[in-house]
């Protein structure tokens, strides 16, 4: 798990799994915003889905190519 910035530029390209970080500050804010303007809230768990990105770093498993 790390940014895609930090994936693409190691030595080899990394195989990564990015968070939507901003999706969930958006999500953050809006709750807080809720909160703070005294609107009830449903106690519940949104996920969000990562986005995997495979790269240079993997392949194969061994033995199996």
């Amino acid at each position: 798990v790390c940014p895609e910035q930090v994936a693409t530029q190691a030595s080899v390209r990394l195989t990564s799994v990015a968070i939507p970080a901003e999706e969930m500050g958006r999500r953050a804010v809006e709750l807080a915003v809720a909160k703070l303007a005294g609107r009830p809230l449903a106690e519940q768990v949104t996920l969000l889905p990562p986005e995997l990105t495979v790269r240079a770093s993997s392949g194969p498993a061994p033995g199996t190519s």
